[in-house]
């Protein structure tokens, strides 16, 4: 028995070591070939309208990419879950058919700081936290790897501005960082660093949540229509039409992927604890750090798409009436 014992936790400590591995292994083939893919459709001296389009067209690559590979490993997920509802008789995903009671041992009790207990849904076995995935690891990580690529680019590409508006002078990171876009920068750091962060958990065999984490990632799929319409705007701007599509698609995806998503995550959390409300879950079943993490996301991204509703809408009347005088003059 104790022979098998240390056989089986040899085993399972190799093959953990092969996961992390191949997880370094994909940031790292990730960072490559997209920074293989920018140098050889940039060219050796590239322009900055040049380069700028070459950062526009890489993400959108990557973001469909990563869109495809989300909604593939989310529904393998829910699959799998069913498969195993049909084989136990039981739903994995749901623990209860109604809000949980008072008495339910599905409650946790936690201890703050200041000895205050408060009881929490126990998600000790709920497959939406605790599903575990060689899939998962692996966009998360085609994400990572394309974060640190995208950022020496945005840097390249605020290194390149710096040039064009000061030439000659010395560059450093104070004077980079003020000719970037340091709220994409900002963006871009921030998630491979947490990402680095749950890579680093997958190393020590801690590793939960890639369900919910890949779910965040569908918010790449609003990237494609930003740089349609970015790419409309630059080089087409005279046409309207097309241009104005493009906003208003723009305003509905945005709102869909990034306003939209984030309550439809809480839903379906609450789901599995048989509630049917986001708001309900948010404020009685979430502990304090998921709810400032995704109140936060949810407050950043519907202001953002506030401003761009107002934008949009402001543009409107003059671009209709635009569009109204270019097709009057092509009948006259």
């Amino acid at each position: 028995m104790a022979e098998a014992k240390r056989t089986f936790a040899t085993s399972r400590a190799a093959a953990l070591t092969r996961l992390a591995v191949e997880n370094d292994v994909a940031i790292i083939a990730s960072f490559i070939a997209y920074r293989l893919i920018h140098r050889y459709v940039e060219g050796s001296n590239p322009s900055l309208p040049r380069l700028s389009a070459v950062i526009s067209g890489t993400t959108t690559l990557h973001s469909s990419i990563t869109t495809i590979l989300a909604v593939y490993f989310l529904r393998q997920c829910q699959t799998q879950w069913a498969e195993r509802v049909l084989h136990n008789g039981k739903n994995p995903a749901i623990k209860t058919d109604t809000v949980l009671e008072e008495s339910s041992s599905l409650w946790q009790e936690i201890t703050d700081g200041n000895g205050r207990a408060r009881r929490y849904p126990d998600d000790s076995t709920n497959p939406l936290l605790q599903t575990r995935s060689t899939l998962g690891n692996t966009i998360t990580a085609i994400e990572c790897g394309f974060l640190l690529q995208d950022t020496i680019s945005l840097l390249h590409e605020a290194l390149l501005r710096l040039r064009l508006v000061k030439p000659g002078l010395k560059p450093n990171i104070r004077l980079l960082l003020q000719y970037a876009d340091k709220t994409l920068l900002a963006h871009h750091i921030g998630i491979a660093l947490a990402l680095l962060v749950f890579h680093y958990y997958v190393h020590q065999d801690r590793d939960r949540g890639i369900y919910i984490i890949v779910q965040f990632l569908l918010m790449n799929s609003s990237t494609p229509v930003l740089n349609l319409r970015w790419w409309l705007r630059t080089y087409h701007p005279n046409s309207r039409l097309l241009c104005l599509c493009s906003a208003l698609a723009f305003v509905a995806a945005f709102y869909m992927a990034r306003v939209w998503l984030v309550g439809w995550i809480i839903r379906e959390y609450g789901k599995s604890h048989g509630y049917t409300s986001a708001w309900k879950i948010y404020f009685e079943g979430m502990r304090l750090p998921c709810q400032m993490g995704t109140g936060a996301l949810w407050i950043a991204n519907t202001a953002w798409w506030t401003l761009l509703v107002i934008s949009v809408a402001k543009r409107l009347p003059k671009e209709l009436a635009r569009i109204g005088e270019a097709m009057h003059s092509k009948k006259s």
